[in-house]
């Protein structure tokens, strides 16, 4: 069984759109998935970043008890913390288990030629390595090639990418920290983003796109969009 997880709960509205948007991706390719509905569970990482590990545990070993007993064998996340928590906590215990971020398995649909880009999306792109897919997972080609094979876009870098970009400023607890404005990491971030010129700063994470677009907003930046990569794919189709 091929199932899609996602991440965040409603409250964080935006940031489920990309869960979205994938499904109809799927369906223009001709990928048979499922998704889990209601019975979909967390993935654990609060209870990770807590410091809960006895509770960790025990909701990991019942929640891939859960996941064999469905048939899930691909599960391709929208979050690079769901899949990091995926790969690095969770037992495989049918043998075939296998945990993709979605950049990974529509960058596999694009080379297999099932995913066929059709729309022209004229625009100038820079892409924000999340640090959950990119440093830990050492996943920065994957985005990449999704969007330079969109026709119309002109994907510009920024100074610091992949290995040394900087982090949204969502992890490791720094958005709990009281940073002066100035030396917040997503303010620097989107005015990188605005040196370059792009009209899109494009990233594949959902605390990345929350984080991004609240410091766009504070900054000012004028004539720059935040966009999850699976949104310019399917404009792309």
């Amino acid at each position: 069984m091929f199932a899609i997880f996602g991440d965040l709960g409603p409250s964080f509205g935006r940031a489920l759109f990309p869960d979205k948007v994938l499904v109809s991706v799927l369906h223009h390719s001709g990928v048979s998935f499922g998704t889990l509905g209601e019975r979909e569970r967390c993935c654990g990482e609060s209870l990770y970043v807590l410091g809960h590990e006895a509770y960790l545990r025990r909701y990991v070993e019942e929640h891939a008890k859960f996941l064999a007993e469905t048939g899930v064998r691909t599960l391709v996340t929208t979050s690079p913390h769901c899949y990091d928590m995926f790969r690095r906590f969770y037992p495989d215990l049918t043998g075939d288990f296998q945990p993709l971020h979605y950049t990974k398995y529509l960058a596999s649909l694009l080379e297999q030629g099932r995913l066929r880009f059709t729309r022209e999306v004229r625009a100038r792109v820079t892409y924000h390595d999340p640090c959950y897919l990119g440093r830990r997972h050492g996943i920065y080609e994957e985005p990449r090639r999704l969007l330079a094979a969109i026709p119309g876009v002109e994907l510009v870098e920024m100074p610091q990418n992949r290995e040394q970009a900087l982090c949204c400023g969502g992890g490791g607890g720094r958005m709990w920290v009281e940073t002066p404005a100035e030396e917040r990491f997503a303010n620097l971030r989107v005015q990188q983003a605005a040196q370059t010129g792009a009209e899109v700063l494009a990233t594949a994470c959902p605390h990345c796109v929350l984080c991004l677009e609240d410091s766009l907003k504070v900054v000012g930046v004028q004539g720059l969009r935040v966009l999850d990569v699976a949104e310019l794919v399917a404009q792309a189709l």
